[in-house]
């Protein structure tokens, strides 16, 4: 099987942020992990806290990032997040 170049480009992150067990000032670190990035690329997090899953979705919507994929596997969720593809939310 052959994949497109957009697949292929999807399949991999550009950088990963693991927000596992005792990670200290996870939005700091995953804010950090997407400052690297140009618009377009991917961040891959990884993280097993409810409340910072949340966290993650709203600061994603708040930033213009496309969250691509979300799992949850054995109390870990993964999230792709594309940086800077979709406007960002505005503050009310």
């Amino acid at each position: 099987m052959r994949f497109s170049e957009d697949e292929v480009r999807r399949m991999y992150a550009d950088k990963t942020v693991s927000c596992v067990g005792m990670c200290q000032s996870p939005m700091l670190m995953i804010e950090e992990g997407m400052g690297v990035l140009e618009k377009g690329q991917v961040l891959q997090v990884t993280a097993d806290r409810p409340d910072l899953v949340e966290s993650v979705r709203s600061w994603a919507a708040e930033n213009g990032h496309n969250i691509e994929e979300e799992h949850l596997a054995s109390g870990v969720t993964t999230f792709i997040v594309r940086k800077g593809t979709v406007p960002a939310a505005k503050a009310t």
